[in-house]
């Protein structure tokens, strides 16, 4: 009898090979190396393929996008044309029920407010009742303070007022007051003195003979059309004599003075020539370039100012009180008038900076501003000018 003895299977035709999975490499270190490499590789293989994905994602919606309103017109054509107009009665319809529905659902709720609603009261119920206070309902009429006036009025001068507080109280120009009443820059204002306010709009203009609505324009320097309106003016191709007319927006007409008679000696008029005193006045600058003398013609001098000294301060001559300071329409460009009482008045025009104000006190030598070109001027230089009683003299005659 024979026995065999079996032996058992070899491990290696059982056992799995996963020599595949191994890294590749002769030592740990190249093998660690080749996995991380590996590793790196299909990450980035990977992030490639979903950004290719996602591009062309992006892409396809743009272009649906795109393609959206052609498409849907299409889409809408086709169905209109295929069912001939039967779809486009019910949307319509569809579309003025549920405007209308919407309407009469949102008034309903806002209907049911205390602001938008108030029921009636019966009548039966107010006498009866004691929580009801009748009410007399008054409605008042007020007219804004900016309206203008269409009408001149009387003031009557109160305490402290002057031409220029007065025309600032009802926003009108000095120049308007002095011309409707007839006043000078030397008229004394008193106490209870009647004086005409001419309107906002303008100035007042008393036609007498020989005036036409042309020469009322042309010598105030508005259209004719604005003054017909203005006054409701029905026939303007007469005008009662003594008529009293607003004019709009008028400018007061220049008036041009007389030239006195040259014989030698400047001529100011019979009692207008003031007595020589160099004393009175100092020189109204800090430079001496006089470009034109007084003449007949010329009713100041005109002093210049070198290259090197741009715009050269003016002085105060004398101590005074600031009559006037700001443009000059005529020529004088921005322009300052001090009163320095006895009837001496001085000008200085063409400046280029005004420094004082309306009915400032300024001392003599006192800065009032600079030197300039404004107005009718063809360089920088100051027409400096002396009045007595309003007729200008010889500025030499009273400067040192």
């Amino acid at each position: 009898m024979v026995f065999t003895i079996k032996r058992p299977a070899s491990k290696r035709f059982f056992q799995l090979s996963f020599e595949g999975f191994r890294p590749r490499g002769r030592n740990k270190f190249e093998q660690l190396l080749n996995v991380w490499a590996e590793f790196i590789r299909s990450l980035l293989e990977y992030i490639w393929n979903k950004l290719t994905d996602l591009f062309f994602l992006a892409g396809s919606f743009v272009i649906f996008i795109l393609k959206l309103p052609s498409s849907a017109k299409s889409f809408l054509v086709k169905k209109l044309i295929w069912s001939r107009g039967k779809i486009g009665r019910p949307l319509a319809f569809a579309t003025v029920v549920g405007v209308s529905l919407v309407v009469f659902t949102i008034g309903e709720v806002l209907s049911s407010y205390d602001f938008i609603a108030s029921p009636e009261v019966r009548a039966d119920y107010i006498p009866t009742s004691s929580d009801i206070i009748p009410k007399k309902e008054m409605a008042v009429t007020t007219l804004p303070e900016m309206r203008q006036r269409t009408e001149p009025f009387i003031y009557r001068v109160e305490s402290g007022d002057t031409l220029y507080s007065i025309g600032n109280k009802f926003k009108i120009s000095t120049d308007a007051i002095k011309y409707v009443n007839k006043l000078s820059d030397n008229s004394i204002l008193k106490i209870g003195q009647e004086i005409t306010i001419p309107p906002v709009a303008g100035l007042i203009h008393t036609v007498e003979r020989g005036d036409t609505l042309s020469s009322i324009a042309a010598k105030y320097d508005v259209p004719m059309q604005a003054i017909a309106d203005f006054n409701y003016l029905l026939d303007t191709s007469s005008l009662a004599l003594g008529t009293e007319l607003v004019i709009p927006g008028g400018k007061v007409p220049k008036v041009v003075p007389i030239a006195p008679i040259y014989s030698g000696v400047p001529s100011t008029g019979p009692g207008t020539v003031a007595e020589a005193d160099r004393g009175f006045c100092i020189w109204p600058t800090t430079v001496r370039v006089i470009t034109q003398y007084y003449s007949w013609y010329h009713n100041g001098i005109d002093i210049a100012t070198p290259r090197n000294i741009p715009s050269p301060p003016l002085l105060a001559c004398a101590s005074g009180t600031v009559v006037r300071a700001g443009w000059d329409p005529f020529g004088l460009g921005l322009h300052v008038r001090i009163d320095h009482g006895d009837g001496y008045e001085t000008v200085y025009g063409h400046m280029s900076r005004i420094d004082v104000s309306y009915g400032q006190n300024v001392s003599r030598g006192e800065v009032i501003g600079l030197m300039g070109s404004t107005g009718r001027s063809t360089g920088t230089h100051v027409h400096f000018m002396v009045k007595y009683n309003g007729i200008a003299q010889d500025p030499f005659n009273f400067v040192q």
